[in-house]
């Protein structure tokens, strides 16, 4: 399993499409600052700060910028065996198709925390040009940590979504459009069950991120409730896994069926 995620991690820098989560997560904090002082100018007399940046970074990312890149870039490590042809070669290892699957998942929860990292980063670099206050030592290890884990979070969330559209051939481009809506509804859930249990929300909480700003929650979230979303999110990802192995072989019966076939009509 470790050949296969070191493999698969080499495969990283041939992807192209990587560039977009950078962009994307590049724009964020500059996105986040200039909405915020041009929907509330208030702010301009609130003192913002670093700490609200972070937060609004954590919300941008988690709702938007995240599914978007991780479901697009996990597909398309996923899509491209059978793209660019080299399925066939990699089944004839043999790999099994559920290591071969978790692997380009765990590379992609690499890339995720690799993302946090970033973000904070940029999130740092943008606050400092615009001469924001209240950079602390202690600041940036809570904030910066709420960032990583959110997106490391918010990546657990989008495994179905990678598995799911990433064997589809060419769908993974819907598939992050899709998961960007799902991610979009956190709006939507402001108490009771579905803001707790709602896997998008119950990833922040279980983040220590208060959305009572940010979707106008009515009620503490429940972080019980938030581990059984996320744990059912990890049960769903297991069953994909375990029912691609079924999958692979029932292809791979039908070559061989059409392969008998053709040789009996040459005879």
């Amino acid at each position: 399993m470790w050949n296969l995620i070191q493999a698969e991690w080499l495969k990283v820098r041939r992807c192209q499409i990587l560039l977009v989560g950078i962009v994307a997560l590049a724009v964020c904090p500059v996105v986040q600052y200039g909405s915020q002082l041009i929907l509330a100018p208030e702010y301009r007399d609130l003192n913002y700060d670093f700490v609200h940046l972070f937060a609004n970074v954590v919300w941008g990312n988690s709702q938007v910028f995240l599914p978007i890149s991780l479901v697009m870039i996990g597909g398309w490590f996923i899509d491209r065996e059978a793209a660019h042809d080299t399925l066939k070669n990699i089944i004839t290892v043999p790999v099994p198709m559920h290591k071969l699957l978790g692997a380009k998942l765990v590379v992609t929860g690499l890339l995720s925390v690799v993302f946090g990292v970033y973000s904070v980063c940029v999130t740092l670099l943008t606050g400092v040009v615009v001469g924001l206050g209240g950079l602390t030592p202690t600041r940036i290890a809570s904030c910066g940590g709420q960032v990583v884990a959110a997106a490391f979070m918010t990546y657990l969330v989008c495994m179905p979504m990678i598995l799911i559209f990433g064997q589809m051939r060419g769908a993974y481009l819907g598939g992050s459009i899709l998961t960007f809506f799902l991610g979009y509804c956190m709006l939507f859930f402001k108490g009771g069950f579905l803001l707790s249990a709602y896997p998008f929300s119950a990833a922040l909480i279980l983040a220590g991120f208060d959305m009572t700003e940010y979707n106008g929650a009515t009620s503490s979230p429940n972080y019980l409730l938030a581990a059984v979303g996320i744990g059912a999110v990890l049960l769903l990802t297991g069953a994909l896994l375990a029912a691609s192995n079924g999958k692979r072989e029932m292809k791979a019966g039908k070559r061989k069926k059409a392969r008998g076939r053709v040789r009996g009509r040459r005879r």
